[in-house]
């Protein structure tokens, strides 16, 4: 997979969703971090990683660049880091304890729950060997990986896996002789009027060519009047889905009542569901994967609360659909879509019909115009100071209980650093969120991550039991 000839977005500056992802991380109850952790079935080869790391560095220079925000009306823009060191971004540690997945868990919401270094690019690697005495419940090793998400989405994550992972245990070893150069880092303005101009000249770029799709637009209208009512449409969709953006999409007094506090603090758990017992549930039950997947969650959270007497008018949640129209790895191309469902204790056939028909009718509402509206509402919103961004994402994120993603991963086995992934779970970016539930099919099983903030949910583990309990109900 190291000979990945993929196209990969490595554009100058960031996109407006990008800057706003990064603006939110001077918040660090706003974290956007993102990633995953590996179980493999050996201990990694260090040395092996870090020649993979490497390697890959010098065809994803994303992985070189920091961020450089000393602009102001542009977004930031990337640029090569000249004290870059892939010892600084790729760390080796020992399991300690008992050495076993808890443990390994535990090691990767600390990760997540340190800040990224906003001085150096935005990711982190850690190879972990597991404890010298292996007993029944230990691990060999495993591979925690932190990506800020203004480097790349779930998809564009996976996508750029491939330069390090491998289809064999054992492959030829990396030619450093081979690697292309990094170029040089290219002039940056020099001056603060040669920022200004700059800057200037990319919002100017970006309001021509937003000009120049309005032009060619009203244009065809006399073709085609059909044209006109249509771009209305779009237009009046377009503006909603702005105002759900920043206000979350909900009604103001749902929400659970148990999950109200959010903090910086993380907490991960991990579970499994076949991926063919999850398919023909679905089939049986006259919907996607996805729907299933969704409404396993909302089941958990109904009778996490039912467990503690909590009655709750209706849960606020999301789920994440990809805009992306290419096969380009790294970038982000995506569109969360707030909804609610009923916090009543509903059968699963019930909360899966509640469920698939909320996503349904938001999936038509949202249509065409997500990744747009969303791009639109970032461009407002970081015109803004960092302090206000920070406070109205703590204010949005105060409605929303939980999030949702799944994540098509490899049908086949894979290996990394001579060890063959046995788990792959995903962990995805928790943003003021009480929990987030990520999703990843990987070698026939689809593996979930639950990325908790346990100031919010007390229990983490009775959260975990009840969304197993809820999937196996819906498979049953």
């Amino acid at each position: 997979m190291s000979e990945a000839t993929r196209d990969i977005r490595q554009s100058t500056r960031m996109t407006e969703t990008e800057a706003l992802m990064w603006a939110a991380e001077s918040d660090p109850w706003l974290s956007s971090g993102m990633g995953s952790v590996f179980v493999l079935d050996k201990a990694p080869d260090f040395d092996r990683f870090v020649a993979s790391m490497e390697a890959a560095s010098h065809s994803l220079l994303r992985l070189r660049e920091k961020v450089d925000d000393s602009g102001g009306i542009a977004p930031p823009r990337w640029v090569i880091d000249d004290d870059f060191d892939i010892h600084e971004h790729v760390r080796h540690v020992k399991l300690p304890g008992k050495g076993g997945v808890r443990e390994l868990l535990d090691l990767t919401a600390q990760v997540f729950q340190d800040p990224f270094d906003v001085h150096r690019p935005l990711w982190q690697f850690v190879a972990v060997e597991g404890p010298s005495k292996q007993t029944k419940n230990s691990i060999s090793g495993g591979i925690i990986m932190k990506l800020h998400h203004s480097v790349s989405d779930g998809i564009g994550a996976l996508r750029l896996a491939e330069m390090y992972l491998d289809f064999e245990r054992d492959p030829a070893p990396v030619d450093a002789a081979e690697l292309p150069p990094v170029p040089e880092t290219e002039d940056q303005p020099s001056g603060p009027v040669e920022t200004v101009l700059s800057e200037l000249d990319y919002v100017v770029r970006q309001q021509l060519e937003v000009a120049r799709r309005v032009v060619a637009e009203v244009s065809l209208w006399g073709a085609d009047t059909g044209r006109v009512k249509d771009a209305v449409s779009s237009a009046a969709g377009l503006m909603k889905s702005v105002t759900g953006s920043f206000t979350g999409g909900y009604d103001e007094n749902s929400g659970s009542p148990l999950w109200k506090t959010r903090s910086r603090h993380r907490h991960l758990e991990v579970f499994d569901v076949p991926l063919d017992d999850l398919r023909a549930a679905s089939k049986r039950l006259g919907g996607s994967i996805n729907d299933v997947f969704v409404a396993g969650s909302a089941i958990a959270a109904s009778r996490y609360h039912e467990e503690r007497d909590t009655p709750v008018e209706a849960f606020n949640l999301s789920f994440i659909i990809s805009t992306r129209n290419d096969d380009a790895a790294g970038g982000n191309s995506f569109a969360p879509i707030p909804f609610s469902v009923t916090g009543a204790p509903l059968s699963p056939q019930e909360m899966f019909e509640e469920v698939r028909s909320a996503m349904a009718a938001k999936r038509e509402e949202a249509g065409a115009t997500s990744g747009d509206a969303m791009e639109l509402a970032a461009g407002f919103a970081t015109m803004l100071p960092d302090s206000m961004i920070a406070k109205a994402g703590r204010a949005r994120a105060a409605k929303h209980d939980w999030a949702t993603s799944n994540l098509r991963g490899a049908p086949i086995p894979i290996f990394v650093a001579g060890g063959q992934i046995t788990h792959m779970y995903p962990v995805g970016p928790l943003g003021g969120t009480a929990f987030n539930l990520t999703a990843m099919s990987y070698n026939g099983n689809l593996h979930f991550g639950v990325f908790i903030d346990p100031r919010a949910v007390e229990d983490p583990d009775s959260l975990r039991q009840h969304l197993v309990q809820a999937y196996n109900d819906l498979l049953a």
